[in-house]
């Protein structure tokens, strides 16, 4: 019979081959994405990137009604290192029953950009979630946020204020025990002030595949496209190609249904 302690010896191989199946997989698509790229004509105003993503989700669930949860990570375009973001997402989240939600959380993100100046940026936010409809293989969510974002540029240490809405609709399609299909598509909308950034969000797409490791840990990988403006000059088209690995480990005194 196998002890505790040899089964989570072999989750933890396990998770870290997988994560090195996903991670090849990543490099793969990004560099098969960069060709492609460089095919795209140089006259045209919308610039595209390749975009890697690794991204960390802790969820800890203090009881059946709160949580606490967030993300954290590092972004960056995979040619060149033009642009990369490190950040950092506390939340919290209060299940009112099975199908509402209310959502806080606290954003702290660093971009780095070799052509303009570096900016910090800390984003307070609001938001509601709502799960339904829900069938036997396939379920959605709708999310709205309302974020406040104050951005400073590291030079001077100048501020910049603006209100943004977010609504993002995402589901998941249950292929069975251990493996899914998440998708995504949200938007971004600007209320009042402006923030000066290099990439201006417009909207974000994403289709991936998730893998249920065990109870308490989830990798995905997925593809998304991104809309925005590339510059403050340029045009709205779709700016991004992203690659993005996800890993979701949750600690509980409760584990309730898979997220």
């Amino acid at each position: 019979m196998c002890t505790s302690k040899e089964n989570n010896s072999y989750l933890t191989k396990k998770i870290i081959q997988l994560c090195g199946y996903f991670s090849l997989l990543l490099l793969a698509l990004s560099f098969s994405g960069m060709a492609t790229a460089q095919t795209v004509d140089s006259t045209q105003n919308s610039i595209v990137n390749q975009q890697i993503w690794f991204d960390f989700y802790p969820h800890y669930y203090r009881s059946e009604k709160l949580e606490y949860y967030g993300d954290a990570g590092y972004r960056t375009i995979v040619s060149n290192r033009s642009w990369s973001r490190i950040y950092a997402r506390p939340s919290l989240k209060y299940h009112l029953n099975k199908n509402w939600e209310l959502h806080s959380g606290l954003g702290v993100f660093y971009i780095s950009n070799s052509d303009a100046i570096d900016q910090f940026e800390i984003t307070p936010w609001q938001g509601v979630l709502l799960k339904w409809p829900e069938f036997r293989r396939i379920s959605f969510k709708h999310l709205v946020k309302l974020e406040e974002r104050w951005s400073f540029f590291t030079d001077t240490w100048n501020s910049n204020f603006e209100f943004r809405f977010r609504y993002k609709l995402s589901g998941t399609i249950d292929l069975n025990n251990k493996w899914s299909i998440p998708f995504y598509g949200e938007a971004f909308l600007p209320l009042t002030g402006k923030i000066e950034e290099l990439y201006q969000n417009q909207g974000r797409a994403g289709v991936g595949l998730s893998y249920n490791a065990s109870k308490d840990w989830k990798i995905a990988f997925l593809m998304n496209w991104q809309r925005s403006k590339a510059g403050q000059n340029a045009e709205v088209g779709v700016s991004d190609y992203i690659y993005q690995l996800k890993i979701v480990k949750k600690w509980k005194r409760l584990i309730g249904k898979q997220l």
